[in-house]
């Protein structure tokens, strides 16, 4: 099956587990979104931060391109790290794929944030109307840092592999 690794990374979280799974695939073009010429990929890696609850506006603008592709959704998120959040995340970039691709998977982990955004929710826990808040988001923060990890990369590829095999079978 053809398979291509796309993905867009600010901080290089996602670059991360693109590398990861192109260990699967050694063949699959990787790289970041604009770079990859998915057309020939049946089976498209989609790599993304999250912005907002959702993939990047540049993700986004690439979506409509994936017309009846399957896909393996995959991204980091600094804020949040509960499969619950996670899954909404995911549902919202689902909604937004056109009508015929078909997700086969997705993964999810934290994402570390740069430490100018620490450096903000520090701020915030000192100011004493939004103490509680900042402390909260300290918190969340601290827990990212270091994600993506080798953990976190293993089960990223262990997603793919499992999509493989099971695609496989389904066309043997």
């Amino acid at each position: 099956m053809k398979t291509a690794i796309v993905y867009d990374s600010i901080t290089g979280n996602t670059a991360l587990l693109a590398r990861a799974l192109q260990q699967e695939v050694p063949e699959a073009p990787c790289g970041p979104v604009g770079q990859v010429d998915a057309a020939q990929a049946e089976l498209v890696c989609l790599g993304f931060w999250t912005d907002r609850g959702n993939c990047s506006a540049r993700l986004q603008k690439f979506l409509p391109t994936l017309e009846g592709k399957r896909i393996f959704l995959f991204g980091t998120a600094g804020f949040g790290s509960s499969p619950s959040y996670f899954q909404k995340v995911v549902e919202q970039i689902r909604e937004e794929l056109p009508a015929s691709c078909r997700v086969e998977d997705w993964f999810m982990c934290a994402g570390q944030m740069p430490e100018t955004v620490r450096l903000r929710y520090a701020a915030m826990a000192e100011d004493p109307m939004m103490q509680e808040k900042g402390r909260a988001m300290l918190r969340i923060y601290d827990a990212a840092v270091g994600h993506p990890d080798k953990n976190d990369a293993a089960a990223a590829a262990a997603k793919l592999r499992q999509i493989l095999r099971r695609l496989e079978t389904e066309s043997a």
